[in-house]
């Protein structure tokens, strides 16, 4: 329950603070004329809220990631709590819940399978008409 909340959290609050950034410029251009002082202290305190907001956001991912890793070491799913299956992938072993199809690494992040190496330089071959290939 703690890391599905964790994990939506870290899903919507890059987004939510991009939007707060957006609205504080809004608010900031309509007092640019009206009453000056506003924008000069939203601008002089941006610099101090970016880095809280990335210091916040860092600490919610390492949180997320030690509830995971925990439930990981128990065995279990830390999403849905039922047992984890352990599968190599490659060389590196990761957690495979059988309950919500959600995929762990050890350290605690959701895997996200790698592209082929050999697919990475390879062109898109398309099919062509007969006509095409004998004029190509």
């Amino acid at each position: 329950m703690v890391y599905r909340f964790l994990r939506g959290f870290n899903e919507i609050y890059p987004l939510a603070a991009l939007f707060g950034f957006i609205a504080a410029f809004f608010v900031a251009f309509a007092f640019t004329i009206i009453y000056p002082l506003v924008p000069i202290v939203l601008m002089i305190s941006s610099i101090f809220v970016v880095v809280g907001v990335r210091l916040v956001y860092l600490g919610m991912r390492g949180l997320e990631r030690s509830v995971a890793r925990g439930a990981l070491l128990k065995g279990k799913c830390p999403a849905c709590s039922s047992p984890c299956d352990a599968v190599l992938v490659g060389e590196r072993r990761v957690q495979e819940c059988p309950g919500c199809r959600r995929i762990f690494t050890e350290t605690g992040d959701p895997y996200v399978p790698q592209e082929v190496p050999e697919d990475a330089q390879s062109t898109a071959r398309f099919e062509q008409s007969e006509g095409a290939a004998e004029l190509a």
